[in-house]
């Protein structure tokens, strides 16, 4: 299931501080600059989307979204080994990822494979409401 290149997917459970543009940092396992799977490129405007029912990417199953859609641009986009986290690294993150092992404990959640699978990186996305 591939979601399109213009488009950014969040759960329900952050529509309010996504709404209220609260949110300024996310984090996704593994590499996610352009070109690999759902990168994003430095200054790109997508659309941040909110999911209603989840999808599975491994059965092609898509995820069903709500109508909501918020422009944002991505301000910044880096990879970083896991263990080069810093308290800094999580400002404008969601309020239940502030540390590193909340990160850890969302990703394994959201994602069903640990970090590992990842090779212990994460890309640390952060974007500006347009």
């Amino acid at each position: 299931m591939d979601l399109a290149r213009d488009e950014m997917a969040f759960r329900k459970d952050y529509e309010t501080i996504l709404v209220n543009q609260e949110l300024t940092t996310i984090f996704r396992p593994g590499n996610r600059l352009y070109p690999n799977f759902r990168g994003y490129k430095p200054l790109e405007v997508v659309t941040a989307r909110v999911i209603e029912k989840v999808g599975c990417d491994e059965r092609k199953i898509a995820p069903t979204f709500s109508d909501i859609k918020v422009p944002i641009m991505i301000s910044d986009i880096r990879t970083i080994d896991i263990d080069c986290l810093t308290p800094a690294d999580f400002q404008g993150s969601s309020p239940d990822i502030q540390t590193l092992d909340e990160l850890l404990e969302h990703l394994e959640e959201i994602y069903d494979k640990s970090i590992e699978c990842y090779d212990n990186t994460v890309t640390r996305i952060q974007i500006r409401y347009l």
